[in-house]
């Protein structure tokens, strides 16, 4: 895996470099399953929705 240009700072300890890139996989994850959710919910209403108004089935 390459390494993005911000990151490869001589300040930063390889440990330190490590816990950088488990946070932000932690908040990636986090956002993916917002946005998942997100998705699930605005079917869910428009199938819902499809569905009082007779238009489904």
């Amino acid at each position: 895996m390459t390494e993005p240009r911000h990151v490869t700072s001589k300040d930063w300890s390889e440990e330190e470099r490590r816990e950088f890139y488990r946070r932000r996989r932690g908040r990636n994850w986090a956002l993916l399953a917002a946005l998942v959710g997100l998705c699930g919910l605005i079917y869910a209403v428009a199938v819902v929705k499809l569905y009082h108004a007779g238009q489904m089935w």
